[in-house]
Formats: structure tokens, sequence, C-alpha cells
């Protein structure tokens, strides 16, 4: 059982016109929940929140109040960084360290009111909760006993009274290449984790480590979630490896749910993405495959030499989130071309085939996974090509199609089984939404 000491949070009033969810953070399933039922969690990455809570409030407060209008409902900052040069002049120092270029950086005297400060303004004026990740550079402490006298504090000085505020504690930012390495860094960050979850009530993640595998660090862990970084691979079926590639960590036995922590984005490292309909549709698809959270990735929330508002697709997630279920992520999913899948897809004349398979590539999607709960279900067909998608329905359904980026509806229709139509390629995405018919109701509708 956790621990949780914390007094009732003091009233704040929200800016103008920003809906704050109310309640502890928890995991039901798959999916994300507060006092106010289930919820898609909307993050965008902002390291250098800390930095400008210090130095620059004005431009804080100006981005905060943009990312909530935007539809995020948290953002995902570094406690500590530095270590490395890109970092310089903007180094958030809980301690005094001297970085790899041997430049020595003093601690902060006011760094836990800030910390406070950051989490209570982000929250209680703009509605964001904040996904705390702890040890970003670990190398500033390199001594395992300092690490956990810095956990230490955070639980005491930070927590108390911030429980509804928080959305996740992640215990590091790719460990391995950040003071975690090998098989000693993994056991010491599945001891931090669950150090962290035996002492808060809020969700606690341990990393993306991507030196290890995903099991050895998550299987049978106290984790709530797995921070996890996907693909930035380009140049596999169309660009659109970046979007699916979260479902083979989806829905792993004796695993937890998973985040979508850092995926491909404009400016983002390795390789960038700029089109909207797969930065959209990458959120879309990770909801469908049973992951309660994605956050957007840009240059803008690294580093901040660009701004939010002017990066490409971070105005138009709020139709997707309009649109899909708040408790998707606990939805029954399925591949697209298994039983529970509404529709048998084509490319190239065959069916039950993605374009990637098939010689011809006029048609077809690279993928069309789905969820569905009882009749009710989703699809979220991807990589559509110029020739379109033919869906033949696999049982009576009444659905409609909408444009991902603007939530406009496409087709709404009422197909009984074995009727095929073709979706145009359009924007090369779409969301479905639809039910199918009890066997009564189709029925009563034939009569």
């Amino acid at each position: 059982m956790r621990k949780e000491n914390s007094p009732v949070d003091a009233a704040a009033v929200p800016a103008p016109g920003v809906l704050r969810r109310t309640g502890p953070v928890r995991v039901v399933g798959h999916a994300l929940a507060d006092d106010g039922g289930a919820f898609l969690g909307l993050g965008v990455s902002y390291f250098t929140a800390l930095w400008r809570c210090k130095n620059d409030r004005q431009r804080l407060e100006s981005d905060l109040a943009f990312l909530s209008r935007q539809g995020f409902n948290y953002y995902r900052m570094l406690s500590m960084v530095g270590w490395y040069a890109a970092w310089e002049g903007r180094e958030v120092a809980p301690v005094a360290f001297t970085n790899r270029e041997g430049k020595r950086v003093s601690a902060w005297p006011d760094y836990w009111r800030q910390l406070r400060d950051l989490i209570d303004l982000a929250y209680d004026r703009y509605g964001l909760r904040t996904q705390v990740t702890i040890f970003a550079d670990a190398q500033l402490m390199p001594d395992k006993g300092a690490r956990i006298d810095h956990m230490r504090k955070l639980l005491a000085e930070v927590l108390p009274g911030r429980k509804n505020k928080i959305l996740l504690l992640e215990v590091a930012n790719e460990a391995w290449q950040n003071g975690f390495p090998d098989a000693r860094g993994v056991a010491d960050l599945r001891e931090f984790t669950e150090y962290l979850a035996g002492r808060t009530q809020i969700p606690v993640a341990t990393t993306s480590n991507h030196e290890g595998s995903f099991r050895d660090l998550y299987t049978g862990s106290p984790a709530d979630i797995a921070t996890w970084h996907f693909s930035r691979d380009k140049g596999t079926d169309g660009g659109w490896k970046p979007v699916y590639d979260c479902w083979g960590l989806g829905d792993l036995p004796g695993c937890p749910p998973v985040s979508s922590n850092e995926p491909i984005g404009p400016g983002s490292s390795v390789d960038a993405e700029t089109e909207p309909i797969r930065l959209v549709m990458a959120a879309a698809f990770a909801y469908a495959a049973k992951l309660p959270m994605y956050v957007f990735h840009s240059e803008a929330g690294v580093f901040g030499r660009t701004r939010f508002q002017d990066t490409p697709a971070v105005d138009r997630f709020r139709s997707v989130m309009r649109l899909l279920p708040p408790d998707l992520a606990n939805w029954r999913r399925n591949d697209g071309k298994e039983a529970d899948a509404p529709f048998t897809v084509f490319a190239g004349g065959k069916a039950n085939r993605y374009w990637p398979e098939v010689d011809s590539r006029m048609d077809g999607c690279v993928r069309n996974t789905g969820s569905r709960k009882g009749r009710r279900f989703v699809c979220v067909p991807i990589g559509i090509r110029r020739g379109g998608l033919v869906l033949e329905a696999r049982r009576p359904t009444h659905f409609s199609v909408h444009d991902p980026l603007s939530g406009k509806l496409v087709l709404s229709a009422n197909s009984p089984t074995a009727e095929r139509r073709v979706l145009p390629q359009g924007p090369g995405a779409y969301i479905i939404l639809g039910t199918e018919q009890a066997p009564a109701d189709h029925r009563a509708s034939a009569e």
C-alpha cells in the first residue's frame, strides 16, 4: 500500500477559458483516470520549463497558456540538466557540478521553491499537469546515495499538496546514456522505481532504456507506466513507421501500459517530422494500440530556440481529442486483419493486405489498427495511397469517417455485410467511428 501525506490543495483561479481536471491521476487498466473519469493523456515536451520558471517567467506563462489552448493536458519537464555542452547557459542545477567540458555550475539555492512554483503555476493557472523527469542528467550526482537523497527531498519538499497536479514521476531520461549504464544501472533504476512507488500514489515510470530490452526493465516492475521512445525511421513504409512503431509494446503481459514519451516531431534529433497528418495520427494510433499517453516532441520543447506557436501541427490535435473516446486505451485492440476488425481492407485487390505487403502499391493503407468496446469500434487507417482504400464490412455496420486534422465528417454510412466502399486518399489517414448492428437491429432495418 502506498503512503501519501498531502494537505488539500489551495484554491486557485484558472486563466480565462481553462478547463482544469481535478483529483489525483491513477492508472485503471490501460487508461488514465481522475475525478472526472477516464481521459487520454496528451502531453508536450517542455524540457526548459524549470529554467524558464526561474529566469524567464513571462515566456513560461506565454508558452503554458498557448499549450493549454491547444488541448494539451500535461507537459514533460526535466528536473536537472547540464552535463552536456548543448545545455550551457540553461542548466538546471539542484546541486553544484562540473559538466563534461569542465565548466563548474553552481547549485540553485532556490531549486525546490522553483520546482514547486512551476508545478503550481502550470496546474492552477493553466490546467496543465506535470510529468517530472527526475534524473535527466544523473551524471550531475554520480553517487547513488546522493540520488536517493534527491528523491527523498522531492517526496518531502514538492509532492505534499500536489498529488492532483503531477501526472507522472519518471525516474530518468534515456537512462543508459544519462548516468545509469549497464546491468548495474538497470538494477538501480528498478530499485528507484520501487522506492518512489512505495512512497506516493502518483503514477511512476522508470525510463526509456534502449541499451537493454523493454522486458528486462519493465516485466514485473512496480512502475505504473512504461515510458518509451519509439522509432524515428522515416525510410520505412513511406515514412509511417514512427506512427505505428508503438504497436509492439502496447499490450505486453506482465508489463505496465506504455507512454509514447518522446516520439519523432518537428526539430527532433536523428530525424524530424513536420507533416501534421503523421504527427496527429501518431497520437491517435497510440491510443488505439492501448497506449494511454502521447507526448508531442519538438525543438521548441527541448532547447526552446524556436517558439511553440511556430511549430508544425502543435495546433492540430484538438479534433482527434474530441473524436476519440476518453477510455480508448481500455478497449480491445485489433490489428485490422483479425476477426474483431469491423472491415476487411484491400491492397492491390488482395484482401487483408496492407500496401507494403503487395507488389501493386497504388492503393491500400499501411495499417488499419482498431479497437472495440462491445459493438462500438474505432479504426485508424494510416498511409492511404492515391488509389484510395477499399473497405468491406465484415458485419452490418453504421460508421462515420472523419478527417483527423479538422474533425470534418467525410462519410456517414450504413453497410450490410460484404458491402465495399472506397475511401479516397484524402489527408492520407482517417478516424473511423462506428457501431456494429446487433442481429435483431439488422433484421429490423432489412424489413
